[in-house]
């Protein structure tokens, strides 16, 4: 019984955590609107823009791993 109470007491208080962070961080008001984008080409490149090819490599890498591993879990 204790031990039910102690997880609901951590769960209150990650939930009451979770509400403050929401409302602290949400814009309630409205306020500014952001900058229009620059004219000409649009909005310069993002830094993660030069990485997606490799980031896709390695998601696919970790696909055919799990997959594997799954497969050799269910033979066994």
């Amino acid at each position: 019984m204790k031990n039910l109470i102690n997880n609901f007491k951590y769960r209150l208080s990650f939930l009451f955590v979770l509400a403050v962070n929401v409302l602290v961080f949400s814009q309630l008001e409205g306020g500014d609107d952001p900058p229009p984008p620059p004219e000409g080409d649009g909005a310069p490149a993002s830094p993660i823009d030069d990485y997606i090819i490799y980031l896709a490599i390695v998601g696919l890498f970790v696909i055919y791993y799990t997959y594997k591993k799954s497969n050799r879990l269910v033979k066994n």
